[in-house]
C-alpha cells in the first residue's frame, strides 16, 4: 500500500513553483505584513526618520548667510555712527570758533584775502582742521574761498565733488526756550559713506528696493558769545 501512494506521488510531478505575491493561477494579490513582519517594517521606517546624519550642515547652510548678513551690518552701522559722531565733533568745535567771534565785523576777511567774513574763515579752518585730525578727507574745504554764499541767509557753502560739503551760517537766528530770537552760528556738515549691506543685498541701482543714504549729514549751533 506504501509503494502505491509512492508511486502516485510520482507521477504527480514536480510542485509548481509560485512567486511570492501571487496565487496558484498566477494573478498577483496584496498582501500586508502582519505579526513581527510589520513591526519590523514601522522600526525600519521610524529608524530612518531618526537618523541625523548631514543635518549640521543643512542647518549650517541655512544659517549662515543670515549670520553673515548681521555680522556685517552690525559692522556697517558701527562705523556708520563712529563716522556720525566725527562729524558732530568736528561741526560743534566749527560752531564754538565761529559763535566766540564778534557778532558784527567786516564783510571780508582781509588777511589773508578772502570772500567770507573772518569768524566764518575761522570756523571752516577749525572743521577741516578736526577732520583731519579725525582721519577724514577734507583736502579740497579751502576756508578763504567758499563755492558759494547767500548774503540773504548769510550762509557761506564749501562744496566738493567727492560729495563733501560744509555750510556756515552767520547769524543764524533761532527760537530760545523761552521764545526770543537769538543770533548764533550754525555749521552743517555732510560726508559720504558706502554701505557694505548695499552691494550684499543687490539693492544698489534699483529703484523699486529700499536703499540706505549715500551721505551722513549732521548739524551744530551755538548762540554767538559776542
Amino acid at each position: 500500500m506504501f509503494s502505491l501512494i509512492r508511486a502516485m506521488r510520482i507521477n504527480e510531478g514536480p510542485e509548481p513553483i509560485i512567486p511570492d505575491g501571487h496565487d496558484i493561477t498566477g494573478r498577483r494579490v496584496l498582501s500586508f505584513p502582519t505579526g513581527r513582519t510589520a513591526n519590523r517594517s514601522c522600526f525600519k521606517a521610524f529608524s530612518l526618520l531618526k537618523r541625523t546624519e548631514g543635518s549640521q550642515l543643512l542647518e549650517l547652510a541655512l544659517s549662515l548667510p543670515i549670520m553673515l548678513f548681521l555680522m556685517i551690518g552690525v559692522v556697517d552701522f558701527g562705523q556708520a555712527w563712529n563716522l556720525k559722531q566725527k562729524l558732530a565733533d568736528a561741526a560743534r568745535e566749527g560752531t564754538r570758533i565761529g559763535a566766540s567771534a564778534p557778532s558784527f565785523e567786516a564783510t571780508s576777511c582781509a588777511i589773508p584775502l578772502a570772500s567770507s567774513p573772518c569768524s566764518v574763515q575761522a570756523a571752516a579752518d577749525t572743521v577741516k582742521r578736526y577732520m583731519v585730525n579725525a582721519g577724514l578727507d577734507a583736502s579740497c574745504i579751502t576756508p578763504n574761498s567758499p563755492s558759494s554764499s547767500d548774503s540773504t541767509t548769510s550762509r557761506w557753502t564749501y562744496s566738493c565733488g567727492n560729495g563733501v560739503s560744509m555750510s556756515i551760517t552767520r547769524p543764524y537766528v533761532f527760537a530760545a526756550t523761552g521764545g526770543a530770537k537769538v543770533m548764533g552760528t550754525q555749521v552743517s556738515l555732510t560726508y559720504p559713506y558706502t554701505w557694505s549691506v548695499n552691494h550684499i543685498l543687490g539693492l544698489s541701482g534699483d529703484d523699486n528696493n529700499l536703499t540706505l543714504p549715500s551721505t551722513i549729514s549732521t548739524s551744530s549751533a551755538m548762540p554767538n558769545l559776542n
